[in-house]
């Protein structure tokens, strides 16, 4: 059959090749619509009076129904167009719908085009499918590690003071013992303590106590540098390292606290109902690291410190070994 189309106007067939096939093979590199345009698509609904209205290819005009997945031909549910491209061909629809050799190596090209395309959207798919996991992942990872730095500032977190804890401190004071062994940098160690807590606490209630602790806990973070790690030690003590700060300048930053904080007045309700301010002082005790010391060591010399201050009065600071 093929040989009788190009026997009969040969000339013409190789005429209309090179017109209407051949620049479609150019254009198609860089053009991802192209195709040929077949003026003789018979619509098999129309050439064959099919009435299977759900039928994908019922009513299309635009999509041959060779490249329609699930047509109801011949009475049977077809499958994808790969499926039945071969049996398409042979297809009276298909044949009179190419009626020359041209229609038929043009419909050969779109299906090449069609199956070229399918396959390159497909992969389109899959790596944005790829791209979507991978962002979805990462957004994954990163809520994983906020969550995780949530859960490691709790564990190293005092709840009430919002300072860091006691279990924290070694881990702290052994890193900056280390700075200091390489660099010798000078390093200072204050420990506070609230003069007679105990008595507010007895007097006006744990829960008025808890306020100022927790107001304490704010208030020495605004009084010392950035870089300067404050920690809850237990109950109303309290402990602050002071890297690349020697007594000298830790004395003025200790002067500074102990002036803010006596100044800061409390208001308390007593049992009497009568409202009243509170104010409060601090002892505290300052120790430099030395080479060779342990951080055992280091804290037990600054509360010596703060308990000398206790003993000459309180609301002082000194200094271990100096004042």
């Amino acid at each position: 059959m093929l040989g009788k189309k190009l026997t009969v106007s040969g000339e013409t067939i190789c005429n209309r090749i090179r017109e209407e096939i051949i620049p479609i093979l150019y254009q198609v590199v860089h053009n991802d619509v192209i195709k040929f345009q077949n003026p003789h698509i018979v619509p098999c609904w129309e050439a064959k009076k099919c009435e299977k209205i759900d039928c994908p290819a019922y009513g299309d005009t635009k999509v041959s129904c060779w490249y329609r997945a699930g047509t109801y031909c011949g009475g049977t549910i077809q499958g994808t167009f790969v499926d039945k491209c071969g049996g398409c061909r042979q297809c009276d629809v298909f044949q009179a719908s190419c009626p020359t050799l041209v229609e038929e190596i043009g419909e050969a090209l779109n299906n090449l085009l069609f199956s070229l395309r399918e396959e390159k959207n497909t992969s389109r798919k899959q790596l944005e499918k790829i791209e979507y996991l991978n962002r979805e992942l990462l957004s994954s990872l990163e809520n994983l590690d906020a969550r995780n730095r949530e859960i490691q500032d709790l564990v190293i977190t005092d709840k009430l003071t919002g300072l860091y804890n006691r279990n924290y401190l070694t881990t702290v004071l052994d890193d900056e013992i280390l700075r200091f062994e390489r660099g010798n940098n000078p390093l200072t160690v204050m420990m506070i303590d609230l003069d007679d807590f105990k008595l507010i606490n007895d007097t006006y209630g744990h829960a008025f106590g808890d306020k100022i602790l927790s107001s304490f806990g704010i208030m020495l973070q605004k009084n010392i540098h950035k870089y300067d790690r404050p920690f809850r030690y237990g109950g109303e003590e309290f402990v602050v390292v002071l890297p690349d700060t020697d007594a000298t300048m830790a004395w003025i930053v200790a002067e500074r606290i102990k002036k803010t904080f006596e100044k800061e007045p409390f208001a308390v309700e007593t049992k009497d109902g009568i409202q009243k301010t509170v104010s409060l002082t601090l002892s505290i005790g300052l120790a430099g690291y030395k080479r060779g010391m342990s951080a055992g060591a280091l804290l037990e010399q600054a509360g010596e410190a703060m308990y000398k201050a206790k003993s000459e009065g309180k609301n002082k600071v000194i200094r271990y070994g100096i004042d």
